[in-house]
């Protein structure tokens, strides 16, 4: 503390007659005389402050005060979502540093596509391995809302929020060639692949093929669906489980249940017709020779009211022909 005798009463020719220089932004507190004829004079000296924001740096020089005042000083204005390091309220220091991070939520919608599966069906119709194609796929389409946060024009979030589907995406279906039957249903059978369990067999019958749309019912009540065939129900009653083979097993349509008929097959022209699913497997079929194992046949008449699906059909074990 410096003392020094005067007869001046204003701090700044006090200070002048003193040499004592100051800087508009220092603080000056005098305590003016009092009847002892004394008087204090404090000087808080200004010290840099940096205030980093929107990429560029501004100096202010403050004697006292918070990082809000710095701040104010600066001209530099902020939002309530703005990150502010240190915080507003923190007391000033020499040294003291401040950055403003921008902030910013946003909320966008996208267009994204949504992919095809790929389904895949295996027949005894084509060489093995070999791969046709039903359907082609469609990928479908859909509208995501993503939240975001942007800082300093970066991203750092982005949060899914919601999802709304135009458009479903269409499966692209295709058959590959396999060593299996036409049916799902298993049948036992022996080294040749003959069933273990039949009453009597057909031999030589005429098979073709036919399909139709999805959803479609037989003329019995049951879905058209793989394992369903067509027959002269005074032949072969609807309800008779079957299995169906060419005569030296290369083809194996396997597992099926009578539960059509047609014009034809009432004429008898033609001994039985295999459903398939798809068009391409019924053309791919065309028209063959094959063995009729009749597995089981109902007692008495076949309801159309209380159909049984294709695959639920227990086969009861019995004795095998002779």
């Amino acid at each position: 503390m410096k003392k020094t005798i005067t007869l001046r009463s204003h701090p700044a020719e006090i200070l002048a007659d003193e040499g004592i220089a100051t800087q508009p932004s220092d603080l000056v507190e005098f305590t003016g005389f009092g009847v002892d004829e004394v008087a204090e004079i404090d000087i808080k000296r200004a010290f840099e402050v940096k205030v980093q924001a929107d990429g560029e740096t501004r100096e202010v020089h403050l004697a006292e005060g918070s990082v809000g005042d710095a701040l104010e000083e600066a001209g530099v204005a902020v939002n309530e979502d703005d990150q502010i390091t240190p915080d507003p309220a923190a007391p000033l220091e020499e040294g003291t540093e401040i950055s403003i991070a921008r902030v910013e939520h946003r909320r966008v919608e996208e267009i994204e596509e949504i992919p095809y599966p790929t389904v895949e069906k295996r027949t005894p119709l084509l060489p093995k391995g070999q791969v046709r194609v039903t359907r082609s796929g469609q990928a479908g389409e859909k509208v995501c809302v993503y939240e975001e946060t942007w800082v300093d024009g970066e991203l750092t979030q982005r949060e899914a929020v919601e999802e709304n589907i135009r458009c479903q995406p269409v499966a692209k279906t295709a058959i590959v060639g396999a060593d299996v039957p036409v049916s799902p249903q298993p049948v036992e059978v022996d080294e040749n692949g003959e069933p273990l369990r039949y009453e009597r067999v057909i031999t030589g019958a005429v098979a073709t093929a036919y399909s139709a749309r999805p959803g479609a019912w037989t003329a019995s009540g049951f879905s058209a669906v793989a394992g369903t065939v067509a027959v002269d129900p005074d032949v072969i009653p609807y309800g008779t489980k079957l299995y169906i083979a060419t005569p030296d097993f290369s083809f194996v349509y396997g597992y099926a249940v009578a539960a059509d008929t047609g014009t034809a097959i009432a004429d008898g022209i033609i001994d039985v017709d295999l459903f398939f699913n798809t068009y391409l497997e019924s053309c791919l079929f065309g028209k063959r020779t094959v063995n009729i194992y009749v597995l089981e046949t109902p007692e008495g008449e076949i309801s159309p009211t209380a159909p049984v699906e294709i695959g639920k059909y227990p086969l009861d074990a019995g004795p095998a022909a002779e």
